[in-house]
């Protein structure tokens, strides 16, 4: 379950202010690659595991092993599409329990969470597919390596990079429980997430327009009263990213695809919408904040 603690959201702020305000420009002045420096793909994982084993302890994971296992089959599949051989790399797809948010995150090192109600957000397996491409491409790109080397001194950067810091990573796995992401992300780097991530989509067979649809749907959702203004503001807009997309495919010259290849979409949400209605009495609060995938819309009921 999440839990909200005094004194770790301010420090969070304060990483997601400076990542997001200065990654590009420090990145092009050389500081972002002290990320790179500081943390070789060795230590981006041992600082990943840290992150995740703390994360697994805020957030509610899902307890339906049907619902997890097919995630992860599919996020596998996307995995494989990007090739990506670095030693160490092991990609792990969670799904994490709350209907009611529409979102998914990427940690250092191959760790990726999907919310239920992104899943229940989404109207087909190459859907959900585009948006795990999208957080492999984050992982790939090593954005968050990049956006640690921005916000951290050399020396805070090197204690979590060698896992002597471990105040500092509960606090970070804390605000990741609450807010819903780790850092914000520059437009440049979604951008490159999502050109990555369709060309993964269309390396695992599926169907490349799933990945524009989605941007659609949360595009029909910019108007809801939750707060996703701050989305908005540090995102490309969903009918930007649709576009942008869809030229993409046009230049590729990118086969159609497939809508659904590891199978058992429609049972997976049936069994996320039982699931929430069953525990509708006692959901956890969403998130207001949303990073990566989507802002939050409206609650979806239980059908």
């Amino acid at each position: 379950m999440n839990r909200r603690r005094p004194g770790i959201l301010p420090l969070f702020f304060l990483f997601a202010t400076i990542s997001c305000a200065s990654v590009t420009r420090t990145i092009d002045k050389g500081t972002g690659a002290v990320g790179e420096v500081l943390l070789p793909v060795s230590e981006e994982v041992k600082l990943g595991n840290q992150l995740a084993a703390e994360v697994n302890k805020q957030e509610r994971i899902h307890p339906d092993p049907q619902v997890q296992a097919y995630v992860a089959a599919v996020g596998k599949r996307i995995a494989a599409a990007s090739r990506d051989s670095r030693k160490g790399i092991a990609y792990r797809f969670t799904v994490i329990d709350d209907p009611r948010t529409i979102n998914a995150f990427a940690l250092p090192g191959g760790h990726i969470y999907v919310y239920s109600g992104l899943i229940l957000a989404t109207k087909s397996e190459a859907e959900l597919a585009a948006v795990l491409g999208h957080e492999v491409g984050h992982v790939t790109c090593r954005h968050a390596a990049r956006s640690l080397g921005t916000a951290y001194s050399l020396e805070a950067l090197s204690r979590l990079a060698m896992g002597n810091d471990p105040g500092t990573v509960a606090q970070l796995a804390a605000a990741i429980a609450a807010q819903g992401y780790m850092s914000r992300h520059s437009r440049e780097a979604e951008r490159e997430a999502d050109a990555r991530g369709l060309d993964y989509l269309i390396a695992a067979g599926y169907d490349p327009n799933a990945m524009p649809a989605f941007f659609d749907t949360l595009g029909r959702h910019s108007g809801s009263p939750h707060a996703i203004e701050k989305f908005f503001a540090s995102h490309p807009q969903p009918a930007e990213r649709a576009q942008s997309l869809r030229k993409l495919i046009r230049e590729r010259k990118a086969a159609k695809g497939r809508t659904e290849i590891v199978g058992g979409f429609a049972e997976v949400q049936a069994r996320l919408r039982k699931k929430s209605s069953s525990s509708s009495g006692s959901a956890t609060p969403s998130k207001s904040n949303q990073q990566d995938s989507a802002p939050q819309p409206a609650p979806r009921p239980a059908r």
